[in-house]
């Protein structure tokens, strides 16, 4: 079987909705599919769920999920060095990371463990809405720490180059959608704590600026002093 290459910062972006001290099997590792010719990474703590398409392409390969606790070090070259790392799987199924640079030097290698099939993994597309993602001014309300690995996603992933992140609320009842408009190849859903449609948006009056009263021609205005 041919190496399955995957984009590191891909990789490092989805391992950041890991809970690798879930019992649930899904939950404590990073699921790699191949759609059209590109290895995508998927992970959810059951709270966020974040996934990204690798830029490299890989030849075609089975679904498989790599143990998050017991694979730390590739994540860790992952989210620190790249920028492309390859998986070789040998006939007895042992599985060999390779961080690998584009003109093929090897950077450091080693072993990954798989999580066995105890359960399904879920079908993470049905989860999301369809396209294109309605508009709404839906009030949302987050988990401060999900927003906090969300952040550490986005910036690892985009590294020194500026983009913005979108929440999008497609409906009452409905994950709300992680978007990154710089970045089409990545995304995610959060598990909102609440989706009241009856909250109205307003800012206090301390945050606003006050009013100013137009001057009149009898009042010119005073100069600054020196």
């Amino acid at each position: 079987m041919p190496p399955i290459l995957i984009e590191t910062r891909a990789l490092a972006f989805a391992s950041f909705a890991v809970n690798p001290e879930c019992p649930r099997f899904h939950l404590r590792g990073v699921r790699v599919e191949y759609h059209d010719g590109y290895a995508v990474c998927i992970a959810t703590d059951g709270i966020v769920l974040l996934f990204a398409r690798s830029e490299y392409q890989t030849e075609p390969f089975e679904p498989f999920t790599l143990n998050f606790r017991k694979s730390s070090r590739l994540f860790a070259c992952a989210r620190k060095m790249g920028p492309m790392v390859s998986i070789t799987f040998g006939p007895d199924g042992e599985a060999v990371w390779a961080l690998v640079r584009m003109n093929g030097t090897v950077i450091e290698r080693g072993f990954v463990e798989l999580l066995a099939a105890e359960e399904p993994y879920p079908e993470w597309r049905t989860l999301l809405p369809g396209n294109p993602v309605p508009k709404t001014a839906t009030p949302v309300d987050v988990w401060p720490m999900s927003m906090r690995w969300i952040c550490r996603a986005v910036e690892n992933y985009s590294g020194d180059l500026a983009c913005t992140l979108r929440l999008v609320s497609p409906g009452p009842s409905r994950p709300t959608v992680i978007l990154v408009p710089e970045a089409r190849s990545v995304g995610g859903l959060v598990v909102s704590v609440s989706h009241k449609t009856d909250i109205e948006v307003v800012f206090p009056n301390w945050a606003m600026i006050e009013p100013q009263e137009p001057l009149s021609a009898d009042d010119p205005p005073e100069e600054n002093a020196a």
